[in-house]
C-alpha cells in the first residue's frame, strides 16, 4: 500500500484541546441563578437565629433592655462573622461567573456539595462564639477551623473539576492568569486546612489565621486577563 500519512487529519499548532464533560452541557444562567438564591436564603436567616429580649423564645427576666441586648453580644459577633464569610464566598461566586462558562453534572453536583458547606458554616461559627472563654472554647475553635477549611476544599474541588483542559472555563483566558487564581486559591485552601491543628494547639490563634485568610477575599481579585485578541466586547460584559 501506499503512503498514507497524508490522509490522517493533523493537529494544528494553535489547536486547543478539551477534558471530557458528562452530562448535559448547560449554560451558567440557571446554574448562577439557583446558587444565588441559596446564598440569599442562608444570609437572610441569619438575622432569624437573635432572639430579640422578651419575645416569646428570647430572655425573660431582665431588668435593663439595653443591658439585655448588649448581653447577646455573642450572638451579633456570630451574625457578623457568619455574614463575612458567607458574604465572601459570595463575592469569588460572582468574581468565577466570568471565568466558568458551562456547567455539566459533575460540576453541578460539586457545588450542591460547596453550598452544602457554606449553608452549615452559621453552625461552627455560633459554637465557637458561644463558647469563648469558656473550657468549651478549644473545641468550639476547631469545629470553626475545620469547618472552614471545609468550604475552602469544596471551593477547590469546583475549580479542580472546571479548570484542566479548560473543560468548563471560558477558552479566551489566558494561561498565566488561570495560573495565578490556582495559585490564589490553592494557598488559602491549604491554609484553611494548617489552621485546624493550630487551632488545636492554640485556639484563638487558628481561628483567626482562618479568618483572615477568608478576608483577604473580600479584597479586589485581579482583572481577568485574556489572549491577545481575543478580549470580550463590551457589550458582552454589560449584560453581566
Amino acid at each position: 500500500m501506499g503512503d498514507t500519512t497524508h490522509l490522517m487529519p493533523r493537529k494544528r499548532p494553535n489547536q486547543r484541546t478539551h477534558a471530557q464533560t458528562y452530562g448535559a452541557e448547560r449554560g451558567l444562567n440557571r446554574f448562577e441563578g439557583f446558587t444565588d438564591a441559596v446564598f440569599a436564603i442562608i444570609l437572610t436567616l441569619l438575622i432569624v437565629e437573635i432572639k430579640v429580649p422578651g419575645s416569646p423564645e428570647g430572655p425573660h427576666g431582665y431588668s435593663d433592655l439595653a443591658r439585655a441586648m448588649a448581653e447577646q453580644w455573642r450572638e451579633f459577633l456570630a451574625l457578623v462573622l457568619c455574614y463575612v464569610v458567607i458574604g465572601t464566598y459570595w463575592l469569588q461566586h460572582h468574581y468565577s461567573g466570568r471565568i466558568y462558562a458551562k456547567s455539566d453534572h459533575w460540576f453541578g453536583a460539586i457545588n450542591l456539595l460547596f453550598l452544602l458547606a457554606v449553608g452549615v458554616i452559621p453552625y461552627p461559627i455560633r459554637a465557637w462564639c458561644f463558647h469563648i472563654g469558656t473550657h468549651f472554647e478549644a473545641t468550639g475553635a476547631v469545629t470553626l477551623a475545620a469547618g472552614l477549611a471545609f468550604a475552602a476544599c469544596t471551593w477547590m474541588a469546583k475549580w479542580f473539576y472546571g479548570i484542566p483542559g479548560r473543560r468548563l472555563v471560558d477558552e479566551r483566558l489566558a494561561p498565566d492568569f488561570l495560573q495565578q487564581m490556582t495559585r490564589r486559591y490553592g494557598i488559602a485552601t491549604l491554609i484553611q486546612i494548617a489552621a485546624i491543628p493550630v487551632a488545636i494547639a492554640a485556639p484563638r490563634i487558628g481561628v483567626t489565621i482562618a479568618l483572615l485568610c477568608i478576608t483577604f477575599f473580600l479584597l479586589p481579585q485581579p482583572k481577568l486577563r485574556y489572549r491577545p485578541g481575543e478580549e470580550p466586547i463590551d457589550a458582552e460584559n454589560s449584560n453581566d
